[in-house]
């Protein structure tokens, strides 16, 4: 749970808490009085019992000011980390969010080994990079030098995790032409826990270790990425360690990857990230042309600069060139979405981009579930994460309908099986609540689901579990719940929906058959439609019945028909066959193609 949520669910409970914790202390104005955080009587310090800022303090006395948090790990000589648990436990608030999203299996991680020591010449190469006192920079870090071979030598970064234990390990050659490297598969972390006060409320995080060091050595709390810019597989191991701040200060390389850094990081991590801008590229720099002195004074300074910024609904033109180029950029399609995985889709004008809702809609038994399941293997094949909330099924069903479709086989093996869950596991969540969550906690969840593990590929199925059919109020009120979610996060949004219920199955449907609000094909950025050809299995089944061959007119007849209703980005609209194989429940493109085999695996043991 978030301090700021945890904040506002306090909120109530903050009058019985001070009047615990300072009997002597009274109420005057809507304020709590009482002497100062050690408890005795007077009026200096003043505590907020209403309104945004309820559990705000100021002491007028000493100039000191905080919130109850602090007031607690006071009284109670608690970190902020304990502080938080024990308020949970205090008065019995819950996290929900997390419960609801399931993995279907965890990531195994090495243990990191330790190089041996070397002391060599690490002193004069951190006095060359404008450290001080070198023994204090190697005591306070915990960095060290080592040997590569006879000639070269590396830094060591232990990264120890919040709770002080080693996960991972870097090293950078400081002789030769080595890049950095690490151990094999370590989970990514921050660098720099050992060195953050227990009571701090604001971090930095910087984009090289060697900055978070000297950040530390200037006096502030810091943390580093792991592996760059780029790479933010730390977030989803770090996003509970990083929920006891109040601000998160984002000060990346001051270059376009530094940009691009804090841009997806504060999209992850939420409004309570700032962006500090420093005249040189990174604080070693910084360091290196000031010193020590000024270079603190100068990141003070940018550290308050960055706590006020204009309101996010206020932006410049400027901060959307990434976008823009993309929205020209109609070739690249990996930089605006993902592709549904076959080619007769793929090649026409029509992309699955980020920022969008797709209808999937169909009568009952028609394989709209089992279709846009395809095309969640599909989005994972492309390197997407995905998180589907099917509502009527089991975990068990949804995940086992999937592996089968993705082994191409009717029952994969034991081992086959364990292969596919391998694959599945990075990119691969479930949604696991009642047959009828509620709106706020399904899009509370997806968002958390987001910033957490960056899943940017939702399925909702359906928007029958969600609202009543008849209820077309409360179905606008979702649909525009989830435009305003895609529109907030660079995420692709599917909502299963059904249609209204016609003389026969026989008849396509239209977007026009959606049962429901007209809001639902009306805000859709896409619209699509799966139509089973009952009439061609019906046939089939009655002339094989009959002993007598089909009509060859009616085989060559597709098995699905997937329409194409509501194209908004692009300017195809039509509909698109495809066969469908019984056995593993695959949708292929050409008639007689062999399925698609989602992952190397000898055939042999397949089943």
């Amino acid at each position: 749970m978030d301090v700021k949520e945890l904040k506002m669910r306090l909120a109530p409970h903050v009058s019985t808490l001070l009047r615990e914790f300072y009997p002597e202390g009274r109420i005057e104005g809507g304020n709590f009085k009482i002497g100062s955080v050690q408890g005795e009587k007077g009026r200096s310090m003043s505590v907020f019992l209403s309104g945004d800022q309820v559990g705000q303090w100021v002491d007028f006395a000493t100039g000191e000011t905080g919130d109850v948090l602090d007031l607690i790990c006071s009284k109670e000589s608690l970190s902020i980390v304990e502080a938080m648990n024990w308020v949970k436990k205090r008065f019995g608030l819950t996290e929900k969010v997390q419960k609801k999203i399931k993995n279907i299996g965890g990531k195994k991680y090495n243990t990191p080994i330790l190089p041996p020591k070397d002391t060599e010449i690490i002193h004069e190469y951190l006095k060359g990079r404008a450290f001080k006192n070198t023994d204090d920079v190697l005591n306070n870090s915990g960095i060290y030098e080592t040997k590569l071979d006879a000639l070269d030598r590396a830094v060591v970064f232990p990264y120890y995790s919040a709770d002080n234990q080693l996960i991972f390990i870097k090293i950078k050659p400081i002789t030769g032409e080595a890049s950095p490297f690490t151990q094999k598969l370590l989970k990514p972390i921050l660098f720099g826990w050992l060195t953050v006060d227990d009571k701090a409320r604001w971090i930095l995080i910087v984009e090289g270790e060697f900055d978070q060091v000297m950040a530390n050595e200037l006096g502030f709390n810091a943390l580093s990425v792991p592996m760059g810019a780029q790479n933010l597989n730390w977030i989803e191991h770090e996003m509970p360690n990083l929920e006891r701040f109040d601000r998160i200060l984002i000060c990346s390389d001051m270059d376009e990857a530094g940009d691009d850094m804090w841009r997806k990081v504060s999209k992850r991590l939420g409004d309570k990230c700032y962006r500090v801008e420093i005249p040189c590229k990174d604080i070693n720099d910084l360091v290196k042309k000031y010193g020590y002195e000024k270079s603190k004074f100068m990141l003070d300074q940018a550290i308050e600069s960055a706590i006020y910024k204009d309101p996010p609904t206020l932006r410049n033109i400027s901060e959307f060139k990434e976008e823009i180029d993309q929205y020209f950029d109609f070739d690249e399609k990996d930089k605006n979405g993902f592709g549904f995985g076959w080619s007769k889709l793929d090649e026409e004008d029509i992309t699955l981009r980020t920022h969008e809702l797709v209808t999937v809609s169909g009568a009952n038994g028609h394989g709209k579930s089992m279709w846009l399941s395809q095309v969640c293997l599909n989005a994972i094949h492309q390197g997407q994460k995905v998180l589907v909330g099917s509502f009527e099924m089991i975990p068990s069903q949804t995940a086992g309908r999937m592996m089968k479709q993705a082994a191409g086989v009717f029952n994969p093996t034991s081992e086959y099986r364990d292969a596919l869950l391998e694959w599945l596991l990075p990119n691969f969540w479930l949604y696991v609540d009642t047959l009828t969550p509620k709106p706020k906690e399904l899009l509370a969840c997806f968002e958390y689901a987001y910033r957490r593990y960056g899943i940017n590929v939702f399925v909702v199925d359906s928007l029958t579990n969600i609202v009543r059919q008849d209820d077309y109020g409360a179905q606008q009120e979702f649909i525009e719940s989830l435009v305003q979610f895609k529109l907030n996060f660079p995420v692709t949004v599917f909502l299963v929906t059904h249609v209204r219920k016609g003389e026969t199955e026989n008849s396509r449907t239209g977007k026009y058959d959606v049962k429901g609000s007209g809001s639902i094909t009306d805000l859709a950025d896409s619209c699509i439609s799966v139509w089973k050809n009952k009439k061609k299995l019906e046939h089939i089944q009655y002339q094989d019945m009959l002993g007598e061959e089909p009509d060859p007119d009616v085989l060559n007849q597709w098995d699905i028909y997937i329409g194409i209703m509501k194209n908004r980005a692009g300017q195809f609209e039509g509909s698109v066959g495809f066969e469908f194989k019984t056995d593993c429940f695959q949708y292929v493109q050409s008639r007689g193609e062999s399925v698609k085999k989602y992952i190397d695996f000898d055939i042999k043991y397949a089943r």
